[in-house]
């Protein structure tokens, strides 16, 4: 190897001084080439790749935060308009309760012959109204035990519905009317649905 060596400086040393320069840049340049193939050059497609690989990601991300915008967007909407048909809906609710409880707070003698039976034959989704009669002629049998003659304000309503249900209206229909005076009350429950008659009496001059 140092023979090898020796031969090599010998054959450099009988250069010329200008052709000592030339192979000394040829030297360098072969350095610099096997540098960048062996060690640059990977190094540099291997940045290219992670670069390439970085701008996919963003790109993937941007692609994937415009879809959870929308998707946040439409949902907020979805329940803005939710949100708004539950507000409605509690006004028409509060609006109605109002309107009952305007109805039930106002005074006996206010309301007229023809609210009474409006609000007698209204019912409800689960009780319906069967028949409404004037009493036949006799003596009637009033809340207060007294007995009178029936005038012509004096009703034989039939209910329909389940027996929990008319218990429920009927009590309800007792406390809306409070100037309206109650009879007999007849059950039959061998029918489906059941019904119950009752007789009320309207109170003088409730035509």
């Amino acid at each position: 190897m140092n023979k090898l060596w020796k031969q090599i400086a010998a054959r450099v040393n009988a250069l010329a001084l200008r052709e000592r320069f030339l192979l000394f840049i040829c030297l360098i340049g072969l350095i610099g080439l096997g540098t960048d193939l062996l060690f640059i050059a990977p190094l540099r497609a291997q940045q290219k790749l992670l670069v390439a690989q970085l701008e996919q990601k963003s790109s993937s991300m941007d692609s994937q935060r415009a879809e959870i915008n929308l998707e946040m967007l439409r949902r907020g909407r979805d329940r803005a308009t939710e949100l708004n048909a539950e507000i409605r809906k509690m006004k028409g609710d509060i609006d109605a309760i109002d309107r009952e409880v305007a109805a039930l707070s106002a005074p006996a003698d206010s309301m007229s012959a023809s609210a009474m039976m409006a609000r007698i034959i209204k019912g409800n989704d689960k009780v319906t109204l069967v028949r409404i009669m004037q009493a036949t002629p006799g003596a009637v049998a009033i809340a207060s035990n007294a007995v009178v003659p029936p005038p012509r304000n004096v009703l034989d309503v039939t209910f329909a519905g389940g027996y929990a249900d008319l218990t429920h209206y009927l009590a309800a229909l007792e406390k809306a009317l409070p100037q309206v005076r109650w009879g007999g009350l007849w059950l039959k429950a061998d029918s489906t649905p059941a019904q119950v008659s009752v007789r009320l009496i309207l109170p003088p001059g409730g035509k």
